[in-house]
């Protein structure tokens, strides 16, 4: 069933409101998803190294293991 009138130039005047609604809520969306992306790109990265504690034995540089021995005979 069609309705009986359908004047197009009078429906797009009675819904300019929500059309421009519905464009303004796009572009907001556009805007925050490019933001959110920006701030993710930018922030993403350190610049600077990890510095290195001068006491630490995770980096020594002694050999102080023995060498394992294996007596499977």
């Amino acid at each position: 069933m069609s309705a009986p009138d359908t004047n197009i130039d009078k429906q797009e005047q009675r819904h300019k409101p929500a059309l421009l609604g519905i464009k303004g809520a796009m572009i907001f969306g556009l805007v925050m998803v490019l933001i959110v992306f920006f701030l993710a790109v930018m922030g993403g990265g350190d610049d600077t190294a990890p510095a290195i504690e001068t006491g630490s034995t995770v980096n020594s540089t002694d050999d102080t293991v023995a060498p394992v021995t294996s007596d499977s005979n």
